[in-house]
């Protein structure tokens, strides 16, 4: 029996038939906390179904409804509200052998992503530095450092809510020998990482919409030999090339050439849209 069949029967004596017909398909489940979208002519009755998901799922501690998008700078939630249970957005939430803390009313997170954030960590050779340009809360910087063999991890977050979790996450995954947290934005962090002497194996570009405005500073890292971008956009199907030209445009009047090495869809983002990354060699001319 599939879960949405098993709802609408706890709540059979409770909504009417059309409110049963319009009850979610699926749902989000964080750690120990569930987030739901519900239609809003469902609002009304939110609280009885956040109770019935805490009866048909009994470790679950809390429910909340998403009632907005991702929006802003940072793309952070827009309006996530508590229905039921306790309410205390911090969670854990673990995936590959990483811990992730974070609040899920301030904080993004995607498990969309998952297969992206361990296959990155594969990629990695022993002894490589590291330029994780947006790091948000370690998505990628925590399981390179836990899966990989990386010499140092420089991870680069604005958002001083995301690198307060960055900060704790790189000390509940013990990685502090491996991790150096910055606090800053990156077009001015990058600039001091390379008058410091920094050059960087793999640069790590993950944020929408594609940053096309950091590419002439992160070129700033590009070592001697060459360094992987790993360039992140959304793109309409087959349309990855163009999203290279961009990047190769803007190296090529910085003094670089590129190559792309490979790309692949990490997930669909919207009708004919899907988020893709990019992997692109890089060396001076």
């Amino acid at each position: 029996m599939t879960f949405k069949r098993k709802l609408k029967d706890q709540l059979l004596d409770v909504l009417t038939e059309k409110e049963l017909s319009l009850l979610p398909r699926g749902f989000q489940t964080i750690g120990n906390l569930v987030i739901l979208k519900l239609n809003p002519e469902l609002y009304s009755r939110k609280k009885v179904i956040a109770e019935a998901f805490m009866v048909l799922l009994p470790r679950i501690t809390g429910v909340y409804i998403n009632k907005g998008r991702i929006v802003g700078t940072y793309r952070e939630p827009e309006n996530i509200e508590f229905i039921a249970g306790v309410d205390d957005p911090v969670v854990q939430h673990k995936e590959h052998g990483v811990t992730y803390q974070f609040d899920i009313t301030k904080i993004m997170f995607s498990k969309g992503n998952i297969n992206e954030r361990k296959f990155l960590a594969t990629l990695v050779k022993e002894g490589e530095v590291i330029v994780d340009m947006f790091a948000g809360i370690g998505y990628f910087s925590l399981p390179i450092a836990k899966h990989s063999k990386a010499k140092k991890i420089y991870a680069i977050e604005l958002n001083s809510e995301s690198f307060k979790f960055l900060s704790i996450n790189i000390k509940i995954n013990n990685l502090e020998n491996v991790i150096q947290p910055i606090n800053g934005n990156c077009k001015e962090e990058v600039i001091k990482l390379s008058n410091l002497g920094v050059k960087a194996d793999r640069v790590i570009m993950g944020v929408f919409p594609a940053p096309l405005d950091y590419v002439s500073v992160a070129l700033t890292l590009v070592k001697e030999g060459r360094t992987i971008f790993h360039f992140e956009g959304v793109i309409g199907k087959d349309e990855h090339d163009s999203l290279f030209e961009d990047f190769k445009k803007i190296a090529k009047e910085s003094g670089y050439k590129c190559e792309l090495e490979s790309y692949r869809y990490v997930k669909s983002y919207g009708p004919r849209l899907f988020h893709i990354v990019l992997d692109i060699f890089v060396k001076k001319n």
